[in-house]
């Protein structure tokens, strides 16, 4: 694949996600399961892939590791958007509910409360990153609603 079929908004899912080397001194980074592409650069890519803890972080592809990668455009439309983002609240909701009612049964109903709620912060936040990654939000907008869902600054 080359460069000049990727589009600046658009999320991808790739077949061969390599580890890249970072600058040095830095930890080597496992390129994402799916990214959204936020600029082309002469000689390469800048994609978010929604493995940073915070604001949005993207990382540099170059020419030679995008013609190595297999990846496929996914496609989004403003029904699948809604229908994703309601997907990620609802399993969120779930997945809080459940965390509630596990505290419940050993500690208090505040215990169980309070627990439920950070869980749906933290599993709506990395919904909301993994939306961003497939292109389905703006990653800028994916820090916003982290921001507005935890309460935590992450600029």
């Amino acid at each position: 694949m080359s460069k000049t079929e990727l589009e600046v908004g658009a999320g991808y899912e790739v077949f061969n996600p390599p580890i890249l080397e970072m600058q040095p001194g830095e930890p080597n980074h496992q390129l994402g399961r799916f990214f959204t592409v936020t600029a082309l650069e002469d000689g390469g890519a800048r994609v978010y892939d929604g493995a940073y803890d915070s604001g949005v972080s993207t990382v540099y592809l170059p020419d030679d590791i995008v013609s190595l990668l297999r990846f496929q455009k996914l496609d989004k439309s403003g029904e699948t958007q809604f229908a994703d983002l309601m997907t990620a609240l609802a399993s969120s909701a779930a997945a809080a509910n459940e965390q509630r009612t596990l505290v419940a049964a050993h500690g208090t109903d505040k215990e169980a409360v309070d627990a439920s709620h950070r869980f749906f912060t933290q599993f709506l936040s990395g919904q909301v990153k993994g939306l961003a990654a497939k292109g389905v939000i703006n990653p800028n907008l994916a820090v916003v609603m982290t921001e507005l869902a935890t309460g935590v600054s992450l600029a």
